[in-house]
């Protein structure tokens, strides 16, 4: 995911929306405290092999799990928004296949074989805002995973696309609160990139 400042009037980003469901507390020192997250290594080394896969993946027979063949266009770093849902962000790629069909692709570099919440609200998100941006039916998407190069697919239905709209709302009622969320799953702390901050709290 590329973007993650939101700045525009009130909008959120699909980056603050990943984060509200790995964990609101760390949504709310982000986005009410204005906290950012010191630059990790693996972020950056993430980054880095992001980048790289992009080039290889024209190279291969297969594009994201894709037969090249039937693969007519790949578009990159593509930004897409709903300003009446207050939602925007980047989708990594989208490609275009012969069939007609769209498919938004996030690239990420985890150790996890399995989708998560977070990563389904996501795409759900992309999913609609691509959807938006193309005036045509936007119905699945791919979150592709390094090192191992495992395709994830996800098939978004009809009331989850409804649902982003309650969800936006939610985060509103986080950002314009004064109370600290409870930490949802302690587990996750080891990851988070706030946590230096959030253990000051």
């Amino acid at each position: 995911m590329s973007t993650r400042a939101s700045g525009r009037g009130g909008e959120f980003s699909v980056w603050e929306l990943f984060t509200f469901f790995y964990c609101p507390r760390e949504f709310y020192l982000y986005r009410k405290l204005g906290l950012r997250p010191p630059p990790l290594k693996k972020m950056e080394f993430s980054k880095e092999q992001h980048e790289k896969e992009e080039e290889r993946i024209e190279r291969r027979k297969e594009i994201y799990g894709i037969p090249a063949s039937e693969v007519m266009e790949i578009l990159h770093d593509v930004p897409v928004e709903d300003p009446e849902l207050g939602l925007h962000g980047k989708v990594d790629t989208v490609l275009r296949l012969k069939s007609g069909e769209f498919l938004p692709v996030e690239v990420k570099y985890s150790d996890l074989d399995y989708l998560t919440r977070a990563w389904r609200k996501q795409m759900i998100a992309y999913v609609s805002l691509l959807e938006r941006k193309l005036s045509k039916p936007v119905s699945r998407g791919i979150f592709y995973l390094l090192p191992r190069r495992q395709v994830l697919w996800v098939k978004v239905q009809p009331e989850e696309k409804a649902e982003l709209k309650r969800d936006v709302e939610r985060m509103r009622k986080i950002a314009d609160s004064d109370s600290i969320p409870a930490v949802v799953d302690a587990s996750r702390c080891k990851y988070c990139e706030m946590m230096k901050y959030c253990r000051r709290i």
